[in-house]
């Protein structure tokens, strides 16, 4: 597949601010029925995103390719999607979303990867509804988000799904472990180029969540050097 990277401006309110932009290049749905007449009983939902930032605010001399600059971007990008949510008036401390849990770092695609989910709430013992995330560069100003989101229909008393959810977890791997990446020569030199410079082209093994509301706390810095000076050139 051919991804345009040309990006358009995210809804009202969903970012903190105007300096992303995006370009949803597929979006799937497939319902999971239950016994006849019993109706639909859960969805899995795909979409394949490409995000980047504009032009004039671009970050200056930074290869997304480089995976201690990536980890940095991914935090500020995190924190400028998730982080600004809040509950409004006495609970405005409470964030609406908790991540990123249950870090994984790839090494399947020839550019730094790496997975985690989104929860929806503020408790981190509860992932509700989560968004499963799976990320990684194809640009040096540019990364593709693909994420799955699960929906269900039918609980218990405790909240648990009544039916085997296990078709729709198949489905999400299957998928995710059909994700390949071929580079053009261009791009593959600059990769090459960045492995030379770094050597281990791997993500950190552990990513910590985030603190949120980035009203109450102030977004997080990492102490990687090349990242951190990298991202303050680009402001």
């Amino acid at each position: 597949m051919l991804i345009d990277p040309r990006l358009s401006r995210y809804g009202q309110g969903v970012m903190a601010n105007s300096h992303w932009g995006i370009n949803c290049v597929l979006r799937r749905l497939w319902a999971f029925y239950g016994p006849w007449m019993s109706g639909c009983k859960g969805e899995l939902i795909l979409s394949v995103s490409v995000i980047g930032r504009f032009d004039e605010h671009r970050f200056e001399k930074l290869s997304f390719f480089n995976p201690r600059a990536f980890e940095m971007v991914l935090m500020r990008y995190l924190n400028e999607r998730y982080g600004h949510h809040n509950w409004e008036n006495e609970l405005a401390h409470i964030p609406r979303f908790h991540g990123p849990v249950d870090w994984q770092c790839h090494s399947h695609l020839p550019v730094p990867s790496a997975s985690f989910k989104i929860s929806r709430g503020a408790d981190p013992e509860k992932l509700i509804r989560p968004e499963h995330i799976f990320v990684f560069p194809i640009t040096e100003e540019h990364f593709v988000e693909v994420c799955f989101e699960r929906e269900f229909y039918s609980f218990d008393s405790e909240h648990r799904p009544t039916f085997d959810i296990s078709p729709i977890e198949k489905l999400q791997e299957d998928i995710f472990n059909s994700i390949t990446l071929e580079l053009g020569p261009e791009t593959q030199a600059k990769v090459d180029k960045v492995k030379a410079e770094v050597g281990n082209m791997q993500l950190c093994k552990e990513f910590a969540p985030l603190k949120w509301p980035t009203n109450i706390y102030p977004p997080e810095t990492s102490a990687a050097p090349e990242g951190q000076n990298a991202l303050q050139a680009g402001g």
